[in-house]
């Protein structure tokens, strides 16, 4: 027997500023591209924040870290104009590199206090059998960042964004899970979120964005089995209180 949180899921819905943080550039889109797309239409502010360099999955080995660089934000700002991001943060940790957890943690605290958002989406790092250190960090850090945003003696390197921080954070929505308890219905936005993730040619040649591209398709319909629309894509929505203890 499963015993899931007695809190009720927070409405995604109801959210008005919310802050996307991700392991690599193109992690959001694969995830959540198609309800964050309809969030941002509903006019809700939609805040992006990478954490690593992704250098190490570009293609064109024959360019300079710079130039890699400057590709990756070609196809990043050219989807998150698709989508209706507001904002890109880069924090430019080593893509698959050695890095220190709680570093992290401090920056995503500093980026949650100065920006209040009511919501944060973010990879789930207890997905089962995830290999990628990146994911499995970003994740867990995005968790405490969200549950420890409000305890400012906690410190996030900046003490005039802590002093003033007064925000409240409602929920956070986890993707790539396998224990989903929100499918959201992404039929309207599919042919968005197919042109958002055609963006990201820095790490995919085109047979690989068409194999992309039908592997979500059929993801999507795979969620989506027994409800009454064709595209889902599959969420994790907690408040931040059942984040610990399992309350």
């Amino acid at each position: 027997m499963t015993i899931d949180t007695i809190l009720p899921t927070p409405d995604l819905f109801a959210a008005r500023r919310i802050l996307c943080i991700q392991p690599h550039y193109d992690d959001n889109d694969i995830g959540a591209a198609g309800i964050l797309a309809q969030l941002a239409r509903n006019g809700v502010e939609i805040l992006y924040l990478t954490v690593s360099d992704d250098l190490m999955g570009v293609v064109d080995t024959s360019l300079s870290d710079r130039a890699a660089a400057e590709a990756l934000r070609r196809d990043q700002l050219a989807a998150g104009k698709l989508v209706g991001v507001k904002e890109q943060i880069w924090l430019g940790y080593p893509d698959a590199g050695e890095y220190n957890y709680f570093d992290v943690r401090r920056d995503l605290l500093q980026h949650i206090r100065r920006i209040q958002p009511d919501f944060v989406f973010t990879c789930d790092p207890w997905l089962t059998y995830e290999g990628h250190r990146d994911h499995v960090q970003t994740g867990l850090a995005a968790a405490e960042a969200v549950m420890f945003a409000g305890i400012t003696k906690i410190p996030s390197g900046d003490p005039a964004v802590d002093a003033t921080y007064r925000g409240h954070i409602n929920g956070i929505a986890f993707y790539y899970t396998r224990e989903p308890n929100v499918i959201a219905d992404i039929t309207a936005a599919w042919q968005t979120k197919q042109a958002v993730v055609r963006c990201y040619q820095a790490q995919f040649d085109p047979a690989g964005l068409d194999e992309l591209v039908f592997g979500l398709d059929v993801k999507s319909r795979q969620v989506a089995q027994g409800k009454d629309f064709e595209h889902g894509e599959a969420l994790k929505v907690l408040h931040p209180i059942a984040l610990h203890c399992g309350i």
